[in-house]
């Protein structure tokens, strides 16, 4: 397949790059100083850059790299743009805070088991900020649910929004309150409603197509953010399964005999099973593995767990550096 096959949606102000797992989509801005959304998983980086010279943008030639949130499959691709192009992160101050700092919380790595090459956050966003490329003026909005820090982009002369996982066209972010806070669904649900009154024309999410109809999304984020607000055990039923089937694509699969001791080791599944589930992690790790199975979300492959959606393998060769974050400080 072409690289500019994935450049679904191209304007003079950005180039979209729809990406398959584990990376998260990627926008460019374009401009006398293209700026960078999301660089995706850190063992897709060569894939990025090859994208980049394909628009006409060599990686050392970014003004610099924006975050919309510090996900490993938003960010990873920060440790290589910066450390071997010297390209300037950018990412909102919450996110900034945490990363520069080292925190044990941060991009919920270790929460979740996916790791990340360490980064610096050089440049602190926050509402009313802008990113500008020189063709146009992108403003930031911080959209929280998903995460606390989580940022959305948006150029009023076009109407394109860069939303990150606020919303997608037919789904949404997973939420996390034990790590983003019991609140995350009211505010997913205030993202939602400030994001539709600004009326864009086009919404750029962080996984799947370009939504050419954003109010239709919105809806149906709103309908389903208010169905969890009735059944919290639906939310956190969303988020574990969306978590099992990226674990066995970064993984690269999870032997058989192996799979019930990585899930009831993994602190997500921990949570999860105490609230919403009120189980042990047992309990809970059994019914969601036999549930994804049931569903096809994994599939059984020569005695390992694999993930059924389509997925770019992870390279072998990465990563090069602790991908940890309590590692970071000791390199």
């Amino acid at each position: 397949m072409s690289l500019l096959h994935h450049a679904r949606t191209i304007s003079s102000a950005y180039v979209f790059f729809e990406r398959p797992y584990p990376s998260a989509n990627a926008v460019l801005l374009l401009g006398p100083t293209p700026v960078l959304v999301d660089p995706g998983f850190g063992s897709d980086v060569p894939a990025l850059l090859d994208w980049l010279a394909a628009n006409g943008v060599e990686a050392d030639k970014l003004g610099c790299v924006v975050n919309t949130h510090y996900h490993s499959d938003h960010v990873g691709g920060n440790h290589a743009l910066q450390l071997q192009y010297g390209r300037e992160v950018a990412a909102h101050a919450h996110d900034a805070a945490m990363v520069n700092s080292r925190d044990v919380n941060v991009c919920a790595a270790q929460w979740l088991r996916q790791p990340v090459e360490r980064y610096t956050v050089t440049r602190s966003l926050d509402e009313g900020d802008t990113i500008e490329t020189g063709n146009a003026e992108w403003r930031v909005l911080h959209t929280p649910g998903h995460t606390r820090g989580h940022i959305s982009l948006f150029e009023p002369t076009t109407g394109v929004l860069i939303a990150g996982d606020a919303v997608h066209a037919n789904d949404v972010g997973w939420l996390n309150p034990a790590l983003e806070g019991a609140d995350s669904l009211v505010r997913s649900i205030e993202t939602i409603d400030r994001l539709r009154a600004l009326a864009p024309r086009v919404s750029l999410s962080g996984h799947g197509p370009a939504t050419l109809d954003p109010e239709i999304a919105f809806q149906s984020a709103r309908r389903r953010f208010e169905r969890w607000r009735a059944d919290p055990e639906a939310s956190a039923w969303h988020a574990a399964k969306r978590i099992l089937a990226y674990a066995a694509i970064i993984e690269g699969g999870i032997d058989r005999d192996q799979i019930l001791t990585y899930l009831t080791e993994s602190p997500w599944v921990s949570d999860f099973a105490r609230s919403p589930f009120t189980t042990t992690p047992i309990e809970f790790a059994k019914t969601l593995l036999a549930d994804m199975l049931r569903s096809g979300g994994v599939v059984w492959r020569d005695d390992r767990l694999v993930a059924g959606a389509s997925h770019t393998p992870t390279n072998p060769s990465w990563p090069r550096s602790p991908v940890v974050p309590s590692q970071w400080r000791a390199r």
